[in-house]
């Protein structure tokens, strides 16, 4: 997902509702950490936090906070979840990425050494 872009508004002012559930799918497809999407974006922490739970708690299509909590839709929790798991399963991916790569440095050390020792015993 492409990061969304930030409207100009001033300090305290009201986030468009569109930027808000582009924050919050970026956050969770991203696989960074939450502050460094908040930090991307030129918002609070806390402010993404508040948005996620917002839109966990009603729908995005209809995501205003603004206006009183509604029941949630189910396609919108499907959304959500897939959206936080497409960030769990990238961040598993970075990590199985780097452990298959410190093999890979492991095993050219070893056959090195065998070379240089000169072979098997």
């Amino acid at each position: 997902m492409m990061k969304p872009n930030r409207p100009n508004i001033s300090k305290g002012g009201n986030y468009p509702p569109e930027f808000r559930e582009e924050a919050v799918r970026y956050w969770l497809s991203s696989g960074q950490t939450l502050k460094q999407v908040a930090s991307d974006l030129g918002v609070s922490p806390e402010c993404l936090r508040t948005w996620r739970r917002q839109m966990e708690s009603i729908g995005p299509s209809t995501f205003n906070p603004n206006e009183s909590v509604t029941p949630n839709t189910s396609s919108s929790n499907v959304e959500l979840a897939l959206s936080r798991e497409l960030g769990q399963l990238r961040r598993e991916l970075e990590a199985m990425t780097r452990q298959r790569d410190i093999l890979k440095k492991v095993v050219s050390i070893f056959s090195e050494d065998k070379t240089l020792s000169g072979g098997s015993k």
